[in-house]
């Protein structure tokens, strides 16, 4: 017999705090790569209802602006998205300074008050070059002098077998050591990628070609301006008569019903679940 044996600990289960949890792309990534979300905090209402049905075992909390230590608990990771309307194109552009993207001054305060051993942030490109570059050095500055190091890289959902072009910022950081540096360098070889390289063969079949949409080649669900590539189904029109529309609140969105909206609201809002599972496996890693 062997005295003073000490029974082996069950690995632990690391926690997810996520901030503008929307509908749940941050946490559903994560989760996909065994972590548990501890609590979401999500201001709108609808979309915290999905969080609540799909994350039963999460805390929900409606605005960053009264959450904190007293009434969120430790996380071993703090995700995301931070609103961008502020950073984004369609917008005015007003950075860091505008009340929407300003909102990232609640997640340092949280930051502080949490002190969580990873981040992961993220949020359009455009928050890369605003006001010329110096709101992402805001961020990258804030992040440093409370002592977190860490990558920030552009990911594109289409290489993740999402079919849609959806390029997103994103940044993990650890509190006082560097992520896994796969998440900085590809390691694979080039041959290692499906495809060849070499100039296209002409014609091709009219399959393999985009649809010429407004958007052109930015997702295979839009509809072409010439309406060739559309396909009909009986009695579809009479369906589409009759469902409620929402023009009085949403002008352009002829034959969307309110609960359309909303759905495809929040899905255009949400962090692509299979590029944070792709990142949130490194991280598991280091616990």
């Amino acid at each position: 017999m062997y005295a003073n044996q000490t029974p082996l600990k069950e690995p632990k289960t690391p926690t997810v705090g996520s901030l503008f949890a929307g509908i749940g792309g941050f946490d559903l990534g994560f989760e996909s790569a065994g972590f548990t979300t501890a609590w979401q905090v999500e201001i709108d209402p609808i979309c915290r209802a999905v969080l609540a049905d799909r994350f039963p075992h999460a805390q929900q909390f409606g605005d960053v602006r009264t959450c904190g230590q007293h009434n969120l608990s430790y996380v071993d990771v703090l995700v995301g998205g931070f609103p961008c309307q502020d950073v984004s194109t369609m917008g005015k552009q007003r950075g860091l300074a505008g009340h929407r993207t300003g909102l990232f001054f609640e997640v340092t305060r949280i930051i502080d008050e949490l002190r969580p051993q990873w981040l992961v942030l993220e949020n359009v490109t455009g928050l890369l070059h605003s006001n010329h570059g110096t709101d992402f050095q805001t961020v990258i500055q804030s992040l440093a002098e409370r002592g977190y190091l860490g990558y920030w890289r552009v990911f594109n959902a289409q290489y993740f077998g999402v079919p849609t072009k959806r390029r997103r910022v994103f940044l993990v950081a650890g509190r006082g050591r560097h992520p896994p540096i796969e998440l900085l360098a590809d390691a694979a070889t080039v041959g290692q990628f499906s495809g060849t390289t070499g100039p296209s063969e002409f014609p091709c079949q009219i399959d393999l070609w985009p649809s010429p949409t407004l958007l052109a080649g930015s997702a295979v669900s839009q509809i072409d301006i010439s309406g060739s590539s559309l396909a009909a189904q009986a009695y579809g029109r009479n369906q589409m008569v009759n469902r409620q529309r929402a023009t009085d609140d949403h002008g352009l969105c002829l034959g969307l019903d309110a609960s359309n909206f909303a759905e495809t609201h929040a899905a255009g809002n949400a962090v692509c679940p299979q590029v944070v599972a792709w990142i949130a496996r490194y991280l598991k890693h280091e616990f």
